[in-house]
């Protein structure tokens, strides 16, 4: 039997890390205890014959494991972020806290699921209110600027691509001259869909049909 703020193990019945275990009961049976062990995967595991002691041991493993938990982590990001608040007689602000920084104002932009994790962190610590911090800093990508723009919802926005009168003119075909007084016209969804358009005399078109849409897209051209 092994318990620890990190490992549930109890041969031969489980042996596994907290984070999938879902949740504990304990069932009183004559002098001891079954534990009934329910995972993240929603199986279940019922351990017999536990003592109080052991009981009692696991419980505190698995409230010390939940507690941890409550430590603010960014995992996914390189840059680590975190509040050192104390609590003697109050909340220390958040503006004694985040400062901006001129020295990162070069800072990659955080990535949203990021950002938004910070933010909510700073929100449960009563920050929806920036009237109080400086504001964010013009062309200053820091970090604190990072997070004020985001608590004001003023993360800024991608720019829209620039579309030109000549991207939204729509042709209907591509045409190529192939000969003299001779072009080949190809549908531009479909390369394999050709014709021959023949400017000569007579005028004519491999479609077989006379004024078609080819010949009007070669005289267009």
């Amino acid at each position: 039997m092994k318990i620890t703020r990190h490992l549930l193990s109890l041969p031969p019945y489980l042996s596994t890390p907290w984070e999938n275990v879902a949740a504990l009961n304990a069932v009183p049976i004559g002098s001891t205890f079954t534990l009934i062990v329910s995972l993240e995967n929603r199986s279940q595991v019922e351990i017999p014959g536990l003592d109080a002691s052991a009981i009692q041991a696991i419980f505190d493993a698995h409230a010390q494991f939940l507690e941890s938990q409550k430590t603010a982590r960014l995992g996914d990001s390189p840059i680590s972020f975190t509040l050192p608040f104390k609590l003697e007689g109050g909340t220390t602000p958040l503006s004694e806290v985040l400062q901006h920084n001129a020295s990162q104002a070069d800072l990659p932009p955080l990535p949203p699921n990021v950002l938004e994790r910070i933010t909510t962190i700073a929100k449960g610590f009563g920050l929806e209110d920036t009237s109080t911090l400086s504001p964010a800093e013009e062309n200053c990508n820091c970090m604190y600027c990072q997070i004020i723009r985001a608590l004001n919802d003023e993360t800024p926005k991608e720019k829209e691509e620039e579309i030109s009168n000549e991207d939204l003119s729509f042709r209907d075909w591509e045409v190529s001259q192939s000969g003299d007084q001779l072009y080949t016209v190809t549908h531009p969804l479909d390369k394999n869909e050709q014709y021959s358009v023949f400017l000569g005399t007579p005028l004519g078109c491999t479609c077989g049909q006379k004024s078609c849409e080819h010949l009007r897209a070669v005289l267009r051209t």
